[in-house]
């Protein structure tokens, strides 16, 4: 089981996209939490589609900063039991009935309301 966290910093950007499909072809992850994809969910879904996974979730930015995702294969079962702004806590079910939980947290960016994270 392969899972991949990465700040892209705007995933709709075609440069971005390419680096993503180069690491993503290198290390197959079966999980993806991108955290700052400054996209609306229904954006997000299409970018999950471009990037071969099955599956995901997606919290909107807030403005034109922030924005959340998990991306998964049908591989997995996939369990999404809370998520905020800032977090989205899945839990996962392997092929081979493992079970686990995975928590992609993306911070507030400001120091002082870290705490509201």
């Amino acid at each position: 089981m392969n899972l991949l966290s990465w700040n892209v910093r705007g995933l709709g950007n075609p440069r971005t996209c390419l680096a993503i499909r180069k690491i993503l072809q290198k290390y197959k992850p079966q999980l993806f939490f991108v955290c700052e994809t400054k996209l609306e969910s229904a954006q997000v879904s299409e970018e999950c589609r471009k990037l071969n996974f099955d599956k995901c979730f997606a919290v909107s930015r807030n403005e034109k900063s922030g924005g959340i995702s998990m991306m998964w294969s049908l591989d997995i079962n996939v369990n999404i039991p809370s998520y905020s702004r800032h977090y989205i806590d899945v839990e996962v079910q392997c092929g081979s009935g493992k079970k686990w939980r995975c928590t992609g947290v993306y911070g507030h960016p400001e120091t002082q309301q870290k705490k509201h994270t």
